[in-house]
């Protein structure tokens, strides 16, 4: 499970600031597949090492409920120290599952649970600190704006969202309604995991409609705009240029599944996930 990695050198009746480091230990990523592994079977089964390489969908599959039922719905309290009733736990998982990467809307999750707005933010919190979910925030520093300010919500490992959704493989998968923002997770979280040291990751949307699935920044500062698409001959909609051009960055990239790279209107690279996270998410800095 991702969880914080804590070094610690402890000294006798001194305090421990300064003394104690916090390393995010994340699932397997993408570059760190071996070659027996296939960029889908990743996709389909997440980062865990024991779906990921089990004998065949049906074990994975096995393995991840088993997840569920054990961490998600009774360890979640001994690791936090609190009450969570594991039946919304689950319900709110299932919610999110069909709503991934949607805009983050309390209010409306929470009418459809039955109980409050504050109290589905507190179990979303837990979920987040559970290393379970990604709420990725909106950037909004250019006011001249108006601009969505709300998080979007991402369930973290695909294996687990495709868990949730009754996904076991490629076929299904690719016909299931969820297909697209799954990808889009995917992409989002390699780039989460592997993103230069001092950059930060969030999406940008204005209530006009320009909008870009993932804008790295250095601070206030936009560094690059990036488009993830499912379909490896991408539409570049006005929105998406609009975007750019509000946000004035000079490096934009579309990711797509399978494509050799090539440049399209505006200058925009277009290019599939291992080009983009191995040639220029590092120079993204």
């Amino acid at each position: 499970m991702a969880g914080l990695f804590c070094w610690v050198v402890l000294h006798r009746n001194e305090s421990l600031a300064g003394r104690i480091a916090y390393r995010e230990l994340s699932p397997v990523n993408y570059m760190e597949l071996p070659r027996a592994i296939s960029r889908d079977r990743h996709w389909l089964r997440g980062g865990f090492p024991q779906p990921l390489t089990a004998k065949n969908n049906k074990s994975a599959a096995e393995w991840m409920g088993d997840f569920i039922r054990s961490y998600v719905e009774r360890d979640l309290n001994l690791l936090f120290g609190v009450d969570l009733t594991s039946g919304i736990i689950r319900r709110i998982l299932s919610m999110l599952s069909y709503v991934n990467g949607a805009v983050w809307n309390a209010e409306m999750m929470a009418r459809s649970l039955g109980i409050t707005a504050p109290t589905v933010n507190r179990y979303i919190d837990y979920l987040e600190g559970a290393f379970l979910i990604h709420r990725l925030p909106a950037f909004y520093v250019n006011t001249r704006k108006r601009l969505v300010k709300s998080p979007k919500v991402y369930i973290r490992d695909g294996g687990l969202l495709h868990q949730l959704c009754g996904v076991s493989d490629m076929i299904s998968l690719k016909g299931h309604p969820v297909v697209g923002s799954s990808w889009e997770g995917y992409v989002l979280e390699q780039i989460y995991q592997l993103k230069p040291q001092g950059t930060d990751i969030s999406y940008y949307r204005t209530q006009t409609g320009a909008e870009c699935d993932i804008v790295i920044s250095k601070g206030i500062h936009p560094v690059a705009c990036v488009e993830i698409k499912l379909n490896n001959a991408p539409h570049i909609s006005k929105g998406n240029l609009q975007s750019m051009a509000d946000l004035k960055t000079k490096r934009n990239f579309i990711v797509v599944p399978d494509v050799d790279e090539f440049k399209t209107t505006g200058n925009i690279i277009v290019c599939n996930l291992h080009t983009f996270l191995s040639k220029y998410l590092p120079g993204l800095s």
